[in-house]
């Protein structure tokens, strides 16, 4: 299935085959098609940052406290928040590296380095150039290789759960339900699947499979979380000749909680035909800014 969601998606990026790129190029590769994926892979350090396993253990009270007062909300309702700019510059990066370059950085939560703007969120998340990875080949001195696509996957959701269960008690007691918790984490995956499907698909030549996408995402999850893998769906519109990938949550953020914020495009309280219209004008709204 994973040879597959690579083949679909290798087109996208044009990867050089003359030599074996390092950790830091493939996610400047990945940052360049799309910022979104803004993991930063450097040995640069400055005193802003912090080693998140300290930080979380220390700081993050703190911090959700002053977030829901700059939101002027509950915690309960600012905190998933505050996780989701956390998981979108971690997770969605990791498996966009996962899916395009076949590689899964061996992370664990004291390997991040993590920096707080002044709005009280993520500014950035950082990992070591040398962080070693699982890989289909030893490639270089950091790899660590592993028998098949399978196998990489099963890395994969191990290194999604030893960074994400350590966290588990600090959200819930910031009153954050351990479903709305994985939700978060297993959307921020999946991200990666609209983020680097971002300009609308030709599908004479490009069509993406969103069922074997869903149904990859799916059993990967269910692996880590009974009936993860249905928090999320992977799913798609198309007009005139071109397709657009988006996830469906099946879980709430509690965004629209917070005054003045609105439920997001993909929530799942809104309905999904009402939601394949939002995305179809996305869409068409891009396919006009081409012309």
């Amino acid at each position: 299935m994973t040879n597959e969601i690579h083949h679909l998606l290798s087109y996208l990026i044009q990867v050089p085959k003359d030599r074996v790129l390092t950790l830091k190029e493939q996610q400047e590769l990945l940052n360049k098609y799309e910022p979104f994926f803004r993991l930063s892979v450097s040995n640069e350090t400055s005193k802003e940052e912090h080693n998140a396993e300290q930080w979380f253990t220390e700081n993050a009270s703190t911090v959700f406290t002053q977030y829901a007062e700059l939101l002027s909300t509950r915690i309960p309702f600012s905190t998933p928040i505050w996780q989701k700019v956390y998981n979108a510059t971690l997770f969605t990066s990791l498996v966009a590296i996962r899916l395009m370059f076949n590689r899964v950085p061996n992370l664990f939560l004291a390997d991040i380095r993590l920096s707080i703007g002044a709005d009280h969120r993520i500014s950035k998340l950082a990992i070591s150039e040398t962080m070693p990875y699982f890989a289909l080949v030893k490639d270089s001195p950091n790899a660590i290789a592993v028998s098949s696509q399978q196998e990489l996957d099963k890395k994969l959701i191990a290194v999604i759960t030893q960074l994400s269960e350590p966290l588990l008690p600090v959200y819930k007691q910031h009153k954050v339900h351990a479903r709305v918790y994985w939700g978060n984490i297993f959307y921020a995956c999946n991200l990666a699947f609209s983020k680097l499907t971002n300009k609308p698909i030709e599908i004479a030549h490009d069509s993406i499979d969103t069922d074997s996408l869903d149904g990859w995402q799916s059993q990967l999850f269910d692996t880590e979380l009974i009936k993860g893998g249905q928090l999320n769906q992977v799913k798609s519109v198309q007009y005139q000749g071109f397709q657009k990938v988006y996830v469906r949550r099946e879980t709430c953020c509690m965004k629209y909680k917070i005054d003045g914020k609105a439920k997001c495009s993909t929530c799942n309280l809104i309905p999904d035909s009402e939601q394949k219209e939002l995305m179809l004008n996305k869409l068409q709204q891009a396919l006009q800014s081409n012309h």
